[in-house]
């Protein structure tokens, strides 16, 4: 039997020779100019200074390096899930068409109801349909009718495992897959409801371009915070070994509070100060009353609740993933 490398000879370590040499395989290590003199401490403490200085700029450079990577990853995360959902051309084709026809008959609904009714709740009609088309063409983006997070299905069928050892976090996973199919939504079912819209009716435009700033700053912050609760939804499979019917009652908890199917001013006494107090009505409310210039107190606090919103629901749904995941078991392989 050839024992691996049989052409190499063995490696056989020597005791030291007088002078302090390793003898390896029969063979001195070379020593040129005797014993290696003691460092210069003197010297080392200046080159210890530029020893730190070096060490700075190279941690600061790795740290450049891994925010790079972090940055590529994430574009990849993002741009796989938005081809993922250009796939499915038939599906996009149809709801195009469904997303304008809706727009334009609600259009026309805000039409009529403020024929009858000038100035309901502060709107005059073209307030009315700009904020009824506008909305409506941005309720897919969003996700309003809840759902667009496929965890609780893997997490019940054990698929989730994979997630768990993607390079990347798990939160940070699901949000880049929100971040992808939002663009495609947006793209495909809000930027044609939207044209066709403004084709139709007499929409407003923002009053000002701080006021278009802070409706697109806003529709991110839209995107986070409606991720935000559904990822919670989500979340609930870890507990609950049906999570539909909490998807259920969140879809229409939803769609009704965060304006999508009427201004949150609309709603009267108790029920409207409740409704300007949960998180819903930053994902629809929020942005519209930023593109009409009619956000209670300003730009700046409304965009400030919104951040508040988004950065509370993500944190609480970070708790809640570790917890979780502690509890998580699954079974087969």
């Amino acid at each position: 039997m050839i024992p691996e490398h049989a052409d190499s000879p063995p490696v056989s370590a020597s005791p030291p020779g007088d002078d302090g040499v390793l003898v390896i395989a029969g063979q001195r290590a070379p020593r040129p100019g005797g014993a290696t003199p003691p460092p210069d401490r003197t010297a080392g403490s200046g080159a210890g200074t530029g020893s730190t200085t070096g060490t700075g700029s190279t941690t600061g450079a790795g740290t450049a390096e891994r925010a790079l990577a972090s940055a590529r990853m994430w574009i990849a995360i993002t741009s796989a899930a938005a081809r993922r959902m250009c796939r499915y051309r038939a599906a996009i084709a149809a709801s195009i068409v469904s997303n304008i026809v809706l727009t334009v008959l609600r259009g026309h609904l805000a039409l009529a109801v403020w024929a009858q009714r000038p100035d309901l709740a502060g709107y005059d009609a073209t307030a009315a349909v700009t904020f009824t088309v506008l909305g409506q063409s941005l309720v897919t983006t969003f996700a309003v009718f809840g759902g667009m997070i496929e965890m609780p299905w893997r997490i019940r069928h054990g698929t989730i495992e994979t997630d768990l050892v993607r390079p990347v976090g798990f939160q940070r996973w699901w949000l880049g897959l929100e971040v992808g199919r939002a663009a495609v939504y947006l793209a495909t079912r809000a930027l044609p409801a939207g044209l066709v819209g403004a084709l139709l009716f007499d929409l407003r435009l923002p009053g000002s371009a701080g006021a278009g700033a802070a409706f697109a700053v806003s529709l991110g912050l839209a995107l986070l915070v409606s991720f935000g609760i559904r990822y919670l939804v989500g979340l609930s499979a870890f507990w609950l070994t049906d999570a539909r019917g909490v998807q259920a009652v969140s879809a229409l908890v939803l769609m009704f509070f965060s304006g999508a199917v009427l201004p949150l001013v609309l709603f009267p006494g108790a029920l409207g100060t409740i409704a300007g107090l949960l998180p819903f009505g930053a994902i629809i409310q929020t942005p519209m009353d930023l593109y009409l210039g009619t956000a209670p107190g300003g730009a700046l606090r409304a965009l400030a609740i919104q951040a508040f919103w988004a950065a509370a629901l993500l944190l609480t749904g970070r708790a809640l993933t570790d917890a979780g995941l502690r509890r998580l078991v699954v079974q087969g392989g």
